[in-house]
């Protein structure tokens, strides 16, 4: 059942999958560069806490679609829980997704 605001935990796997199945495009410009700027920055300071700390999936360097990194910080998956607008703006979570679909793996 949807809010109207959050998407419900059951169609996360029908939204992931739409979105498994996107072609993401991304064209290097300054303006994408200061935005994956932004999105690494939330990524080091709040993500990575978990997401390098091996209690959430690694998500650097993955080829995932921009939609994965909104739909699931939005709705939440499992232990992940949901980030409301007042934990991350729409624009910051936007940076973070292109930073994320856009990153290689670490060494």
């Amino acid at each position: 059942m949807s809010n109207g605001n959050r998407i419900s935990t059951r169609a996360v796997p029908g939204v992931l999958l739409a979105a498994l199945l996107a072609v993401p495009a991304m064209s290097a410009s300054a303006e994408g560069t200061a935005e994956i700027s932004r999105g690494q920055q939330y990524y080091e300071k709040i993500c990575a806490k978990c997401h390098e700390a091996g209690i959430g999936p690694v998500l650097l360097g993955r080829g995932l679609p921009e939609v994965i990194f909104t739909t699931i910080p939005r709705s939440g998956l499992r232990a992940m829980p949901a980030f409301r607008v007042s934990d991350i703006d729409d624009a910051t979570l936007q940076s973070l997704a292109k930073y994320l679909a856009n990153s290689k793996p670490k060494p």
